[in-house]
C-alpha cells in the first residue's frame, strides 16, 4: 500500500506544479491541464491521500483502530474539496488598487508644500495602502503652513479642497 500512496503523492504534486502559471500563482483557467481537469479537486485530493497515506504507514501504532487507507481517503477528499472551492473564491475576487478622487474625501494627512494664502500647495496623505501627494486648495482660502493637520473636504478632478484638522472638531 505505501507504493499506491507515494505514487498518489508524486502524482498529485506532478499535477499540482503543471497547474501553476509561470508567476507560480494558479492560473484562472486551471493551468495547462484545463481541458482534462476543470478543477483543482482531483490534485490536492490525490496529494493529500498520498501524503496523509504516508504518514499514517510510518507514524501509526500498529493495531490502530482507524485504517490508514479509510483515513487518507478521508482527508485527501477534504483537501481536494477544501483546496477547489479555496481556489474558486479566490478567482472570483477583484483586487483594486487604484485610488480615485473620492476615495480621498474625508482623510486626514498634513501640508508638505506651504499652501499660500488663495493660491495652491501639495498635501500628502495614506489611501488604500498608497502615499498620495496632490495639489490643494484652503476650503476658506486662508495660508496653511508645511506640517499643518488637514482634512480633504472636497476633491475634483486635480486639486483637493482642505482645512486644518482643528477647525473641523
Amino acid at each position: 500500500m505505501l507504493i499506491a500512496y507515494l505514487v498518489c503523492l508524486l502524482a498529485g504534486g506532478i499535477l499540482i506544479s503543471l497547474s501553476l502559471d509561470n508567476e507560480g500563482g494558479f492560473d484562472g483557467e486551471g493551468g495547462y491541464l484545463s481541458l482534462l481537469f476543470s478543477t483543482p479537486f482531483w490534485s490536492f485530493g490525490l496529494t493529500g491521500f498520498g501524503l496523509c497515506g504516508v504518514l499514517m504507514l510510518l507514524l501509526s501504532p500498529e493495531g490502530s483502530l482507524l485504517p490508514p487507507s479509510l483515513v487518507a481517503l478521508v482527508m485527501g477528499t477534504l483537501m481536494g474539496w477544501a483546496a477547489s472551492r479555496l481556489l474558486r473564491m479566490l478567482g472570483r475576487q477583484d483586487t483594486d488598487s487604484l485610488v480615485r478622487s473620492d476615495d480621498l474625501v474625508g482623510r486626514e494627512g498634513q501640508v508638505s508644500l506651504a499652501i499660500e494664502a488663495g493660491g495652491r500647495g501639495f498635501v500628502e496623505l495614506t489611501a488604500r495602502g498608497s502615499l498620495i501627494r496632490r495639489p490643494s486648495r484652503s476650503s476658506d482660502g486662508r495660508a496653511l503652513p508645511k506640517g499643518t493637520r488637514i482634512v480633504v473636504i472636497a476633491a475634483d478632478s486635480n486639486t483637493l479642497s482642505v482645512e486644518p484638522v482643528d477647525q473641523t472638531i
